[in-house]
């Protein structure tokens, strides 16, 4: 009575929070799926009241179900797209074994069949959260440890069937291995609708701080998303040498009077996608004010850095953009600093290679210049 009272009121809960989070359609699987699986153990827990058909095939059909559903749910959080028909071929399985006498008579075929399916759809939804990793969610890993270990047991409770004849449904009944296996299932219908819940929290959590930390034109790191993120870097001696590139689309008002705003939008939104294709995953890059944009390249000798920005000076200014029904040709200049060792100062970077872009736009704009105490290569 206590796993049915539980799964009913954490169906409830997750139905209840499925029509506040309406974008969210997992919840409102997970809660039908406790809430079924609370009517199943409910009938399956009425064996001797209610005829076989009920307690047996019904109720345990029901259980399965919610199972297949639970793990449509988490796929369907996880962004993988599983059809009903896979979602109901497991309870449909059952039911169809049922009329099968050598089937429905043999308690350690149920049990097996039953723990399998089960099994499955754990380990279904344990690996999918697993593999879930565009998400920074913090409650991902202990909800798929939970589902795997959830598995686990009824992998475990398919061994005795396996090599010895069940007892009769009355010593069953009163076994302590059944009850342990109650409340294993009360601690999982608890803990899993819990994590869900985290889960949703979670991902809410992550649009925010994407949103916070995305410039809303380009759908590249803003400001402040760089800021932090290059400031992490250069104080990691592993990182050293890094190097800086403060980059400016050159005479972009003149872009904006002849194309207007929204083809300046349209120029920048390109060149921010070139940019962020020539770096390496391994770089960081944002967009930190109007038509600037600056790249931290850890790992990098000045030398090296050079090379790199000269190669996308060339491809930006290869480029040919559609903007406003015209066709747009920029140019991009470059400065560049570098961090070998001492005490780095993110913002002393910054400033070093605002020097060198200063002098490329002072020199002819079109142009790459780097410098390192004193040292300056010019492209």
């Amino acid at each position: 009575m206590a796993v049915v009272l539980i799964a009913l009121t954490t169906g409830a809960l997750l139905l209840v929070s499925a029509r506040q989070n309406s974008d969210q359609k997992s919840l409102a699987t997970w809660g039908v799926a406790n809430i079924l699986g609370g009517i199943g153990v409910c009938i399956v827990a009425l064996r001797g009241f209610v005829p076989d058909i009920f307690s047996i095939v019904i109720g345990n059909a029901l259980i399965i179900l919610s199972y297949s559903l639970n793990a449509k749910g988490t796929l369907d959080f996880c962004h993988r797209k599983v059809g009903w028909a896979w979602v109901a071929a497991p309870a449909g399985l059952w039911l169809a074994l049922s009329f099968w006498p050598a089937f429905i008579s043999s308690v350690e075929w149920r049990l097996i069949v039953g723990s399998a399916f089960v099994t499955a759809a754990s380990f279904t939804a344990a690996f999918a959260l697993w593999t879930l990793k565009d998400e920074h969610l913090v409650t991902r890993k202990p909800a798929a440890f939970w589902l795997f270990c959830h598995g686990c047991i009824f992998v475990i409770r398919m061994i005795p069937p396996l090599l010895s004849t069940v007892p009769a449904s009355s010593e069953i009944t009163a076994s302590p291995l059944v009850t342990l296996i109650m409340v294993e299932s009360l601690v999982h219908i608890t803990l899993i609708s819990f994590l869900q819940l985290s889960l949703i929290k979670d991902r809410a959590e992550e649009r925010y701080r994407r949103v916070a930390e995305t410039d809303v034109l380009t759908g590249q790191p803003n400001r402040r998303a760089f800021m932090e993120r290059a400031d992490k870097l250069v104080r990691e001696s592993d990182h050293w040498p890094a190097c800086m590139l403060v980059i400016d689309v050159d005479r972009f008002k003149s872009i904006n009077d002849s194309v207007g705003h929204a083809g300046g939008d349209a120029v920048l939104v390109k060149v921010a996608e070139t940019i962020r294709a020539h770096l390496r995953p391994t770089d960081t890059f944002g967009r930190i004010g109007g038509e600037e944009f600056a790249a931290l390249l850890p790992n990098t000798t000045l030398q090296s850095a050079a090379v790199l920005a000269e190669g996308l000076r060339a491809r930006i200014a290869g480029l040919a953009i559609h903007a406003a029904g015209e066709t747009v040709h920029v140019s991009i200049s470059i400065g560049v600093s570098a961090v070998a060792g001492g005490k780095p100062d993110l913002d002393h970077l910054i400033d070093r290679a605002d020097a060198c872009l200063y002098e490329a736009k002072r020199t002819g704009r079109n142009r790459v210049v780097a410098r390192e105490d004193g040292m300056r290569l010019a492209g």
